[in-house]
């Protein structure tokens, strides 16, 4: 059976350095034949196109060599690649949750919440599919983004709300999880 690795923290925290680590430590603990990084960021400005080139650049200056995939909101997978077992580094989930607010965000009422929904029971199921048959190694990095005062946009608050529910099913179903703050980490599970 696989594992499911959570880690959380603020923006810049070293959620991603640390994920990335960890992720070829286990790689060469286990011998595994693939090193998998599923990206779900989008450069809608210039700031985030940065920040995705560098992490790719510490990707490519890696000691390892990353298969990367691309994952914006729908989760289409090509099974073969989950069949020898891999390490993969999903990297964030936080931003995958956004994606998916912004896909439906013209649905009204019981539409919208019904398809997104649908998302993240998608996504459950993706995970524990990885866990318990492909024999992942899966690490699960998210922004810690509820330690903030409630807001005054309800679509804030509807977003922290999802996030937080998602957070507290991947803790429950993880073997590890860990908050990151200042590029120091605490391991709670």
């Amino acid at each position: 059976m696989g594992k499911i690795i959570f880690i959380t923290g603020g923006v810049r925290s070293g959620k991603s350095a640390f994920a990335e680590r960890y992720a070829k430590q286990l790689f060469q603990i286990y011998d595994r034949k693939r090193l998998l990084y599923i990206a779900s960021g989008v450069a809608i400005d210039e700031e985030m196109a940065e920040r995705i080139k560098r992490h790719q650049q510490d990707r490519f200056n890696s000691s390892v060599q990353w298969e990367t995939i691309e994952i914006v909101d729908d989760l289409v997978f090509n099974d073969e690649l989950f069949a020898e077992h891999p390490i993969v580094v999903w990297d964030c989930l936080t931003t995958w949750l956004n994606n998916v607010l912004y896909k439906t965000e013209l649905l009204n009422g019981e539409a919208r919440t019904h398809e997104i929904n649908r998302y993240i029971q998608a996504l459950k199921e993706q995970v524990l599919k990885w866990k318990e048959v492909n024999d992942c190694i899966l690490l699960l990095v998210s922004n810690e983004l509820l330690d903030e005062a409630q807001s005054k946009f309800s679509e804030v608050n509807r977003y922290c709300s999802l996030l937080g529910k998602m957070h507290q099913w991947i803790v429950e179903k993880c073997d590890e999880a860990y908050e990151m703050d200042y590029s120091l980490r605490k391991r709670w599970k």
